[in-house]
């Protein structure tokens, strides 16, 4: 049996434990893989028993960047497919250089999933039709705002890392009211109601990369 028809290993990285077990169901009945499921904590342990896995990541989006980053620093990385509610914000040139092979939405069908499975199995490459149509939601509120300053583009930069006020703070040796008061200039700019949803639109209207 060839390598793209042999059934092959893959781990979910998930919190969410009901979405990671309705992936496993799906991928043994329809292409008859082997599916570990663990916490992000959990993941290079679980790779290092099995080095040809692939590595399924359903997070947040900051989070799963973040390990996106990690991994490539590993020895041996794995590829890497997302799973995001907006997956567009994924499939960039850098995150491709991290390991990602595909990127697909939290809806898509067990089908779509196990077909980019047995793909990026054969070493391919998949991109869902949604990634390739950024929120126009998003883009109108990047377009919409003022500028951000050169200062406010470092802090948001800063969340996508996932850093909180107090490590914002740290880090440019400025004080947490003053992280606070540039925070809130930069959701009133993107037009976002917190940060997670203000680094979503940063990605999709181009003011960051993975």
């Amino acid at each position: 049996m060839s390598r793209e028809t042999r059934p092959g290993t893959m781990i979910v990285v998930s919190d969410d434990s009901m979405y990671a077990a309705r992936i496993e169901a799906a991928l043994h009945e329809l292409a008859g893989w082997r599916v570990h499921v663990c916490k992000p904590r959990q993941l290079r342990g679980l790779f290092e028993e099995h080095p040809e896995a692939i590595v399924t990541v359903v997070l947040a989006d900051a989070e799963a960047r973040r390990m996106l980053r990690a991994i490539r620093a590993w020895p041996r990385s794995p590829a890497v497919i997302a799973l995001s509610d907006d997956p567009a914000t994924f499939w960039t040139s850098a995150s491709r250089a991290l390991g990602l092979r595909a990127a697909l939405p939290l809806r898509a069908t067990a089908e779509e999933l196990a077909g980019a499975v047995r793909a990026v199995h054969a070493g391919l490459f998949v991109l869902h039709p949604e990634a390739l149509v950024p929120s126009r939601a998003g883009d109108t509120a990047v377009a919409a705002g003022a500028p951000l300053t050169s200062r406010e583009r470092e802090i948001l930069e800063l969340m996508a890392d996932g850093a909180n006020n107090r490590i914002i703070a740290s880090r440019l040796a400025i004080s947490r009211h003053t992280v606070k008061f540039h925070v809130a200039s930069i959701l009133a700019k993107l037009g976002a109601g917190s940060r997670t949803e203000a680094v979503a639109l940063a990605l999709r209207g181009g003011l960051l990369t993975v």
